[in-house]
């Protein structure tokens, strides 16, 4: 398989890393090396996929929603990450520098002083809305990843989503000011370093300074080119899964 390789490498205490991938599309495909074939993953993860992926390849479930790990994983620095007390979600800071808020897509929430970090953090597992401009985006997103890859997406793939927006018409209300009172506390939360926030992001082009304007319409379409592109490269996960367990490798199958 051909394609750009990038480096993942982990020391004697399993700590890993990988360069962050800012332009283009990241597909993460992990080999694993070692002596010791205790340490082989690949019938672990190829016995994970297997009923997971094929069992839902031909059903109408959001199979290719991405799923979020523990909240833990997605502070930083680190070591708050225990706390909270000072530091940011990486996913909301990434959101932030791209100009997007979020909002949680609950009936029965409601925002109290009181609640802890942790909790609230938790409602990046759960239905979100986006807001942008005092403006919200209604159709809701699974989670917080799903969101995030779906803003990616639209900054990837705009300049061939301009030719198709016709049809789309986005449910978008403006933002109560109860909501942006909300958005603004959940922001106190997500990102208790804003500075830093931006600072880590440094390298990341605000939205704002891009070669074109945001608007909705555009960014409705890449809803659904998005769903039907991560379809098709399940589609072909799941086509290319059987060689993986039968050679331990996997080929180009052209569909």
């Amino acid at each position: 398989m051909a394609g750009d390789v990038v480096m993942y490498t982990a020391d004697d205490r399993n700590i890993h890393s990988v360069d962050e991938i800012t332009e283009g599309e990241r597909v993460t495909l992990t080999l694993w090396f070692s002596r010791d074939a205790s340490y082989d993953e690949d019938p672990k993860l190829i016995s994970s996929l297997s009923p997971n992926l094929l069992g839902v390849a031909d059903s109408k479930l959001h199979s290719y929603i991405p799923v979020p790990g523990s909240i833990n994983m997605y502070w930083f620095p680190p070591d708050e990450a225990s706390s909270f007390l000072s530091g940011f979600d990486i996913r909301c800071g990434r959101l932030h520098v791209l100009g997007f808020d979020i909002y949680p897509f609950q009936e029965t929430f409601h925002l109290s002083e009181s609640e802890s970090s942790y909790n609230l953090l938790e409602l990046l597992s759960g239905p979100l809305l986006i807001a942008r401009d005092s403006k919200m985006f209604e159709p809701q997103f699974l989670n917080i990843m799903h969101a995030l890859q779906m803003v990616q997406f639209y900054l990837w793939r705009f300049p061939n989503l301009k030719t198709k927006v016709e049809g789309t018409s986005p449910n978008i209300t403006p933002t109560s000011q109860t909501q942006k009172t909300e958005i603004d506390h959940l922001k106190s939360v997500f990102l208790k370093d804003l500075q830093l926030t931006e600072r880590f992001f440094g390298h990341s082009k605000p939205m704002k300074d891009m070669e074109y304007e945001f608007d909705w319409d555009t960014f409705s379409a890449a809803v659904l080119e998005w769903e039907c592109y991560v379809l098709k490269l399940q589609k072909e996960l799941v086509l290319h899964l059987p060689h993986w367990k039968t050679n331990q490798s996997i080929f180009c199958v052209t569909l």
